[in-house]
């Protein structure tokens, strides 16, 4: 795919507890990934769509807006979805708590540049 895209992705699974970072359609398909070996990129993204999905749902439901940036806590680890563009979103899987912060801030400071790399593809 592009190599601007798996360079931004690069930046956010540098961090240590960061096991996948992806930009997948919104449909559920995987466009770009970059992944810790033995997990299953195709099976989280096309799951993690219906996450993006449901939070925008609930946004026009309660007359908050769309999702802006999505955070799903299990007892270990989290999800952060964040939409990249009307048909993409940006998938990160993190195993720690800790990198939260710094991870969100990863996502706002690249979302120009990820928005840009998409519609060069």
């Amino acid at each position: 795919m592009s190599s601007k895209l798996r360079e931004l992705l690069s930046r956010f699974r540098s961090v240590g507890s960061v096991e996948l970072a992806a930009i997948v359609a919104t449909d559920g398909l995987l466009i770009e990934s970059t992944a810790q070996d033995g997990i299953d990129v195709d099976a989280i993204c096309a799951v993690a769509s219906n996450g993006l999905a449901m939070a925008e749902s609930l946004g026009r439901e309660i007359d908050k807006g769309g999702a802006v940036q999505t955070v799903l806590e299990y007892a270990q680890g989290l999800v952060v979805l964040e939409p990249i563009g009307n048909d993409a979103m940006l998938l990160i899987m993190v195993d720690a708590r800790d990198d939260l912060g710094y991870v969100r801030f990863l996502a706002a400071k690249h979302r120009g540049e990820l928005e840009n790399a998409l519609q060069e593809i």
